[in-house]
């Protein structure tokens, strides 16, 4: 065969190669169809779950006050628990006496009432302004339970007696507004305020009577009034809206006022009666004088915002009174 042959058969074959058709979607080096890439999977950061479709403050806590309603069950679980084993390990008791009793009841008392109050806090949302509504429930119940005794304890006499009432009076006191913040998220600040000032004026102004009478001091009368005092504004916020203001006014102001007379009279004159009536008619004259000064001052009326409008142009003025040539600049127009 010829050279010519021989380079004929080359090109033919070369051309019959190059016909070949590939399968789509690949190419002569391409080992298959292309995968498509793994989507990598959201990760969402992770939450702590929710109960009723309201979102839980912490692992350990529905809400923000968690943790204080708890702490205050266990003090309450110390204190009322200390008392009942007092009374257990008394003379008295002498069937049920039991050695170290106090020590023994108080830490039963805060670990049965701290266990209560973290189930309790772990499931139901309490607000932290609620927490504290409840803890100071919680000292003015027990105080009227311990008020409750020493009024009953002369016709019952039993050792038992003034635990057991504290314990039922400081659990109410801070179930009852737990019970009516159910469904609330939180409590005004304002109207804790109005509670503590309730019960604190109240135990101020029954403990200066009962100075000024010149008596011995009446324990169920001291114990009772500020449960009192925070039952009647308790009543008094959930009817109306006191801002924190105005129970700075009447409820802190008074209360201090009062309390420095009444150590002043008693510094100066050495005569508590007497210290005790100034300092009872200090707190209602500065109730009175703040009143007739808040009905006296009317509301002022937010200042009208003032409308001011700048805007750029251009300024031409005279270079000099003599000469006759301009000045041209940037300036700015203000429009009150």
């Amino acid at each position: 065969m010829s050279r010519a042959g021989v380079l004929l058969l080359l090109l033919l074959g070369g051309a019959a190669q190059a016909q070949i058709i590939h399968p789509m979607g690949e190419t002569p080096g391409d080992l298959g169809p292309t995968a498509p890439a793994s989507k990598a999977p959201d990760v969402t950061p992770e939450r702590p779950p929710s109960l009723a479709g309201r979102e839980r403050f912490s692992r350990f806590s529905a809400g923000r006050g968690g943790a204080l309603f708890a702490f205050s069950q266990i003090v309450d679980g110390l204190v009322v628990g200390g008392l009942l084993g007092a009374g257990l390990s008394g003379q008295s008791a002498a069937p049920l006496a039991i050695p170290q009793g106090a020590y023994l009841g108080a830490l039963t008392g805060g670990v049965g009432l701290g266990v209560l109050g973290v189930v309790l806090q772990y499931f139901q949302p309490i607000g932290l302004v609620a927490a504290g509504a409840t803890a100071l429930g919680l000292a003015v119940g027990a105080m009227a339970g311990l008020g409750l005794a020493a009024w009953l304890q002369p016709a019952v006499g039993s050792p038992l007696l003034p635990g057991l009432l504290a314990l039922a009076g400081s659990q109410v006191g801070a179930l009852v507004p737990l019970a009516l913040l159910w469904r609330v998220d939180d409590l005004d600040p304002a109207d804790l305020a109005l509670m503590g000032a309730g019960a604190l004026n109240a135990f101020a102004l029954a403990a200066l009577f009962n100075v000024a009478l010149h008596r011995p001091l009446v324990a169920p009368a001291l114990l009772l009034a500020p449960a009192i005092g925070m039952a009647v504004t308790g009543l008094l916020a959930a009817v109306s809206q006191i801002p924190l203001t105005s129970v700075v006014r009447y409820g802190a102001i008074p209360l201090a006022i009062g309390l420095s007379l009444f150590y002043l009279g008693g510094a100066v004159f050495q005569a508590p009666q007497l210290a005790a009536l100034v300092a009872m008619g200090g707190m209602v004259a500065t109730v009175g004088v703040t009143a007739l000064v808040s009905l006296a001052t009317p509301d002022e009326a937010p200042p009208a915002a003032r409308r001011l409008t700048v805007s750029p142009f251009l300024a031409v003025v005279p270079a000099s009174p003599r000469s006759g040539g301009l000045v041209v600049g940037p300036g700015l127009a203000a429009v009150f």
